[in-house]
């Protein structure tokens, strides 16, 4: 996690030297022959996250395991649209995202068949990238289908007399379409839908030296929706932020020695806010 924020803020350091080095935005004056839309795609930038997790197995021979609770932690992106290659199409995009999020959340269930309520001291990663193209519907609209992958994982490390580890991951792969709206030359909202398959998943848990081996979970689905806004404040200077919900299902799978994960749903919202450095 220090690694990657040293890199970020290097980045945006780096950004930041451009952007007063550069007479021509010195006064911040509007970018009058750029589209507003174009401009927020072609950003580099770091924000503060908060997400609430919401996690359910479906399970009916012992207490099912519930936990819930809101993680802290932090995103950076970097996006490119424009003409970059001559052979391609015009308003090409390509992103990639990646989120680091860690908290204590609530934990009620079971270990074996004992009841029990604990805390579990959470972390997830997840990495996605986009590549598509955008078509202006207007002068202040465009809407941009694209296809994605990725991957996640979540560290579930359960406290407490009956505490454990389990390490759930799995990859992404799918599509989606985002729309764009210029309210004015330097206030963009947008809003994104996007399906995912997740493929080659699975659960490892780290117990008695990992004598259960690991689960393979079945290909399944994942759906997120998310809403957005940017703001050019000054310059090539942009705050931005965004709202998302996020649901998915491991299909769970068997363990050795008769063991088996459970399957389960887990519903993520999260919101960010953020400042990014338009290029």
């Amino acid at each position: 996690m220090i690694k990657i924020n040293k890199i970020a803020i290097s980045t945006l350091t780096a950004a930041g030297l451009v952007f007063c080095s550069t007479s021509a935005f010195a006064d911040g004056a509007p970018f009058v022959d750029q589209n507003p839309i174009v401009a927020v795609n072609n950003e580099v930038g770091i924000a503060a996250t908060g997400t609430l997790m919401n996690y359910q197995e479906h399970i009916t021979a012992v207490p099912s395991d519930i936990e819930s609770g809101w993680m802290p932690g932090f995103a950076v992106k970097y996006s490119l649209m424009g003409d970059y290659f001559e052979s391609m199409p015009s308003n090409m995009y390509f992103a990639i995202h990646y989120q680091f999020s860690s908290g204590s959340i609530a934990y009620k269930g079971s270990v074996g068949s004992t009841p029990y309520d604990g805390t579990d001291n959470a972390t997830t990663n997840r990495a996605t990238a986009r590549l598509g193209k955008g078509f202006s519907l207007s002068n202040d609209m465009m809407l941009t289908p694209y296809v994605a992958g990725g991957y996640q994982s979540w560290n579930r490390d359960l406290q407490g007399p009956y505490g454990y580890i389990e390490d759930y991951h799995s990859g992404l792969i799918g599509a989606g379409v985002m729309f764009q709206y210029a309210i004015n030359p330097r206030f963009v909202i947008g809003a994104n839908l996007e399906g995912l398959a997740m493929i080659g998943g699975g659960m490892t848990p780290h117990i008695h030296n990992g004598i259960l081996g690991s689960a393979s979970f079945d290909t399944s689905g994942q759906e997120k929706i998310a809403a957005n806004v940017d703001y050019r404040a000054y310059g090539q200077w942009h705050l931005y932020g965004g709202l998302s919900l996020t649901h998915f299902n491991y299909t769970g799978g068997l363990l050795k020695y008769g063991f088996f994960e459970p399957s389960s749903s887990t519903n993520l919202l999260n919101m960010d806010a953020g400042i990014a450095y338009q290029f």
